[in-house]
């Protein structure tokens, strides 16, 4: 698989510049893969952590307590909003509306809306909707009338585990959408690099008599990453914020050392 012997190029320092001709498509799929690599650390931290939080939600309920009185005759429970009516709830708190036993009607709702139907959570915001996975953030039953028989600081941490618990049931989609945003980030910044790198090194083109082309030092610098990518993923996975920097700060180093040993031999 070309891969495998893009990777084996990488570590040949001594005849990077002699694949300027492979083909552009499966350069860019290496640059990709590479990319992936190096942003692996991040992404694991991210998995650990379970993603950015939504926050605004416990956060929320953490800087004022909402005085609710919630319907008695609901509960979470068995991963689900179980209530003995039919009637829809509607609190608002911080200029977030939060439905209880909502509808599919409610899907429609103006402003920042929290949903709990009776088998997920929707939050909708400006025309964008995001469900959660069931009542997943619950460990516990949540037994509403239990919260206002309560009172003082006991209830005010209840109605914060109940936020906890409804930021918590979005963790997945949250963790996902965080994966693909920091990794298409991270492929961004390293594409934004080659080509910055791929023009400082046109500079070299006045003090030697051949040189490379632009198309073949982009790809000489995406086969000079293939190392800097394994040491970075090495480095990350001890300290994962150090991983992107240690990469491009590894990469522009490698480049400048092989075109002043390698380069100067091969271009005289």
């Amino acid at each position: 698989m070309f891969l495998i012997d893009y990777f084996r190029y990488s570590f040949s320092f001594k005849t990077l510049f002699d694949h300027g001709n492979e083909r552009m498509v499966k350069v860019v799929i290496y640059l990709v893969l590479l990319s992936l690599m190096s942003a692996f650390p991040l992404n694991y931290l991210i998995v650990r952590e379970q993603g950015w939080r939504l926050d605004f939600i416990e956060e929320s309920f953490l800087v004022e307590s909402p005085d609710w009185v919630l319907p008695d005759g609901c509960e979470i429970r068995a991963d689900s909003l179980v209530c003995d009516t039919d009637e829809v709830y509607r609190y608002t708190h911080r200029d977030i509306t939060y439905v209880i036993n909502g509808t599919a009607e409610d899907f429609n709702a103006e402003g920042r809306t929290v949903i709990l139907t009776s088998d997920d959570i929707v939050y909708v915001n400006a025309g964008s909707s995001m469900v959660s996975t069931g009542y997943s953030g619950f460990s516990d039953t949540v037994d509403f009338r239990e919260i206002n028989l309560m009172d003082g600081a006991e209830k005010n941490e209840a109605l914060n585990g109940l936020a906890a618990g409804i930021e918590g049931s979005f963790s997945r989609q949250i963790v996902f959408y965080t994966l693909v945003v920091n990794s298409v980030i991270t492929l961004l910044s390293n594409t934004m690099f080659v080509v910055l790198l791929a023009v400082v090194i046109q500079m070299f083109r006045f003090g030697f008599s051949t040189f490379m082309s632009f198309g073949e030092s982009v790809r000489f610098i995406i086969f000079v990453m293939g190392f800097p990518a394994v040491l970075s993923l090495i480095v990350g996975l001890f300290v994962p914020a150090f991983s992107t920097v240690f990469f491009q700060l590894a990469m522009g180093l490698i480049t400048m050392l092989v075109m002043l040993i390698v380069g100067r031999k091969k271009f005289a």
